[in-house]
């Protein structure tokens, strides 16, 4: 297991990063939440023609992530959005070198906020309130979307690009593949959706960067502001479409809970969160492409559980939490169900 980074492997690191001779590191904090990535925040203080003080947080690599992703491919995604409105954290280093903390990592300005919880009351409520008084919040919301999709693939020249007919087939070698890698039992309804992915993809003219996990759980509120838009992991070339897809998803406003909301994330009405990214973008928003794309995300959510489930079952992973992850799956295989059945029914 790797070791918990300390603060004398930071000092060391930052004073070649700042060069100066000393560094002192205070307040390390390790945090729980992600999947993923092992996630620390941590306040340093350097001379920098006067005493300088910041607060920075580094990502590394965690063993037994329910994802294998390429840490340094998001964190220069990240450093790309930098030239975009994006409300993306400063960045600043990317480590590839395991020595260092005893796993590569990525360092970036810490950034006030939190992070919603669509399951959580309270945040329903604040959520479900700034829809109702227009506070700003999910306008903030839909101009994230818009400006991540504002990102050509001339602007990520090291990720790949599949090309707008390759896109599809892409997404579907990569995620049937880990969905059968970790297919603890068969499913007809999963079965019956990738067949009716390759049967009826969408057509695609465009490809930008798409977050891949654009949620507003993945953003920073302070104040009824977002703050900063994380978890980049997934970026990729795609659909814009995408992402719209992906935060319909009625399981990411809180399906589980006893009363869900109609509201995107539980923050913005569908048709006016599509109306208002396409006044931002001059896209039309292909509300086919969106349902199939929400489609594919419920898969992928499920394919993503099942993971998580798999190496726990397996004893790749003994973080307890994967366990739980098998209970949303009756939810989404529902949701999954009604849209087939939706196009099936009008075919």
């Amino acid at each position: 297991m790797t070791e918990p980074v300390t603060t004398d492997a930071l000092e060391e690191y930052l004073v070649g990063r700042f060069g100066t001779e000393t560094v002192a590191v205070r307040d390390l904090v390790k945090h729980p939440e992600g999947w993923s990535r092992n996630t620390y925040s941590f306040t340093a203080t350097w001379d920098d023609e006067g005493e300088t003080t910041n607060r920075f947080v580094l990502r590394s690599e965690a063993e037994g992530g329910v994802l294998d992703t390429d840490l340094e491919k998001e964190y220069r995604v990240m450093d790309a959005a930098q030239e975009t409105d994006a409300p993306v954290p400063r960045t600043h280093w990317y480590e590839a070198d395991p020595d260092v903390i005893g796993a590569p990592f990525f360092v970036v300005d810490h950034v006030s906020g939190e992070a919603p919880n669509t399951w959580r009351g309270s945040d329903r409520a604040m959520l479900e309130d700034a829809w109702e008084t227009r506070n700003g919040l999910p306008e903030g919301f839909v101009d994230a979307a818009a400006e991540v999709h504002s990102m050509s693939p001339e602007d990520v020249p090291f990720m790949e690009n599949p090309g707008v007919d390759g896109v599809v087939e892409r997404e579907l070698d990569r995620w049937v593949g880990k969905y059968e890698s970790h297919d603890l039992r068969s499913e007809p309804i999963v079965d019956e959706a990738i067949r009716w992915f390759r049967e009826n993809p969408p057509e695609i003219d465009e490809l930008t960067v798409v977050h891949g996990d654009f949620r507003i759980g993945n953003m920073l509120i302070d104040d009824g502001e977002i703050t900063a838009l994380l978890d980049w992991e997934m970026a990729r070339l795609g659909d814009p479409m995408y992402d719209l897809g992906y935060s319909s998803m009625p399981y990411l406003a809180g399906k589980l809970i006893d009363e869900p909301t109609e509201l995107v994330c539980a923050v913005a009405d569908r048709e006016w969160y599509y109306d208002r990214y396409e006044e931002l973008t001059g896209r039309t928003v292909d509300r086919y492409a969106v349902e199939y794309w929400q489609a594919f995300a419920i898969f992928v959510m499920i394919t993503i559980l099942l993971t998580g489930v798999d190496r726990y079952d397996r004893g790749e992973s003994d973080d307890v939490r994967q366990v739980w992850l098998q209970y949303p799956i009756p939810g989404l295989l529902e949701d999954l169900l009604e849209i087939l059945r939706n196009h099936v029914e009008t075919a």
